[in-house]
């Protein structure tokens, strides 16, 4: 009789163990990130984030890397129809091939995160970085005010992020 009341004490002290130890697997990953609220902001905007284990989780990363980079992509070509500076033109030309160069890279990244071959998404996600980079350079040589430099910014931060877990697969 004294073991049947025992039950429910053993039942309650193994659930409260289990629900103790089944952390918020997005926060205790993005606290490994190099930006823990961009992180956090990113992975609890996707609702397939909610079911993913870590690697999935850097896969939802590496996918808005891919859908950032688009954008502003499609952002540079809609200036570069608007602009009428030879200068601005110029600059744009070059932020335009560069981040069409990290299409195809953020895609090659994907692909070599999803088959495990983590020192090629490195490289991969090195040619995605260089879009931003080397946009803002040209403008900056040009003496010419970026019209995209904070999304610029904003998008190097977030493939540094995503860079940061990235790294965790190679040890």
């Amino acid at each position: 009789m004294n073991s049947m009341k025992a039950l429910p004490v053993i039942f309650m002290l193994f659930f409260s163990l289990v629900t103790l130890s089944s952390g918020d697997l997005i926060e205790d990953v993005c606290r490994t990130s190099s930006d823990f609220k961009v992180c956090i902001d990113a992975l609890r905007a996707d609702p397939k984030s909610s079911s993913a284990d870590k690697k999935g989780l850097v896969h939802i990363l590496l996918q808005q890397c891919l859908t950032k980079a688009k954008s502003i992509y499609n952002e540079i070509v809609s200036l570069l129809e608007q602009a009428k500076e030879h200068v601005l033109i110029q600059c744009l030309q070059v932020c335009k091939e560069n981040y069409d160069s990290s299409i195809d890279d953020a895609e090659t990244a994907i692909k070599d995160f999803d088959a495990n071959d983590f020192p090629g998404t490195m490289s991969a996600v090195s040619g995605v970085v260089s879009a931003p980079d080397t946009c803002e350079e040209t403008f900056n040589e040009s003496v010419k005010i970026s019209p995209i430099k904070s999304k610029d910014d904003d998008f190097m931060n977030f493939i540094n992020l995503t860079a940061s877990l990235i790294n965790q697969f190679e040890n």
